[in-house]
């Protein structure tokens, strides 16, 4: 809504020069949406929407939401027909057509997706159909152009920039990824299995090591893939493994720290992130939550380690707890 409400002031703005009025306006917005693909917002007074298409369904003179999606058709057929975009002569594909009713505005917006090579370049043949007092302003975020286009009578091809490559480092990206770390670690199921982790260290100095082993299990989390369906298997093995083999001999302690590293395969196949920068900030998210569970595991475990039993009990409803979570997941 915010976004939108920005659009809506950009019109206003940038009609003033000259004796064009906000109503003979169309404001388009092109920016980078996934990978591959443009999002474009186009914005424009119900009166306008109303020369382009047959939007009122009711024909009684008040344009709803309803005749919006009602319309979804000839809104394609008169607005998004006439206003291909191409990239290097080739017609880009458009998806995810929608529509959304404001006080006096409408927001139409549509996904691009369009060839790697060539120049973007969009053709406002909407024009053709409109008096020819009416101009389409083009503003875009693409390449870091915060720039206008202008398109107005027989002009009506416009030029648009290309996203710039993503570097190797995005601040905004690597802070997506940090939620995004923050939100998948922060479930119960994780956080118990974490919580297992540490718990049955014994010392800050076995914790460090786990910590260690839990963020070389979740290295995978760099190739982008996600793997659901053994996410459940990994953690009711890693938490098995932890909670029963951490004591000696020598043997069944280095399974019960394999076990760690199984338990942070099975927090990053669940990401699946697409940029590199994201998944970075994933794992810095995972590494802050596993150091704050750290911090409180390994005391309470040392704690509870002087009586057997209550030590017991605990281990075993943590195992229990990340077993039915992983289940009620999965049902």
């Amino acid at each position: 809504m915010r976004r939108l409400r920005l659009v809506i002031a950009g019109v206003l703005l940038v009609t003033f020069p000259a004796r064009a009025h906000d109503a003979d306006v169309l404001y388009a917005r092109l920016e980078p949406g996934p990978p591959g693909t443009l999002i474009e917002i186009v914005t424009l007074t119900n009166a306008t929407l109303a020369l382009l298409a047959p939007v009122d369904a009711n024909d009684d003179g008040v344009l709803t939401q309803a005749d919006l999606d009602a319309r979804a058709d000839a809104l394609k057929a008169g607005v998004w027909s006439d206003v291909p975009l191409s990239a290097g002569g080739v017609a880009c594909t458009r998806s995810d057509e929608g529509a959304q009713l404001e006080d006096g505005f409408v927001a139409l917006t549509a996904r691009w997706q369009c060839p790697e090579a060539g120049d973007l370049r969009q053709d406002f043949k909407v024009l053709r159909v409109l008096p020819t007092n009416y101009r389409v302003v083009l503003g875009s975020q693409l390449d870091g152009e915060r720039g206008r286009r202008f398109a107005q009578g027989v002009f009506t091809a416009l030029e648009v920039p290309r996203p710039r490559p993503p570097g190797l480092f995005d601040g905004d990206r690597f802070r997506r990824g940090l939620e995004q770390g923050a939100k998948d670690n922060g479930v119960v199921e994780a956080l118990a299995l974490m919580l297992l982790v540490f718990l049955t260290a014994g010392s800050f100095q076995r914790g460090g090591l786990r910590l260690g082993l839990l963020l070389l299990g979740a290295l995978p989390v760099l190739a982008g893939r996600a793997v659901p369906l053994a996410v459940p298997v990994l953690f009711a093995v890693s938490a098995l493994g932890v909670a029963f083999l951490f004591q000696p001999p020598r043997w069944r302690a280095v399974l019960s720290d394999g076990a760690v590293i199984v338990g942070g395969l099975g927090l990053a196949l669940r990401a699946g992130l697409p940029s590199l920068s994201e998944r970075l900030g994933w794992l810095a998210g995972l590494l802050l939550l596993a150091a704050g569970t750290l911090a409180i595991g390994v005391p309470l475990g040392r704690l509870l380690a002087r009586r057997a039993r209550p030590f017991a009990i605990i281990t075993l409803a943590l195992v229990v707890l990340v077993l039915f979570s992983v289940g009620l997941r999965l049902a």
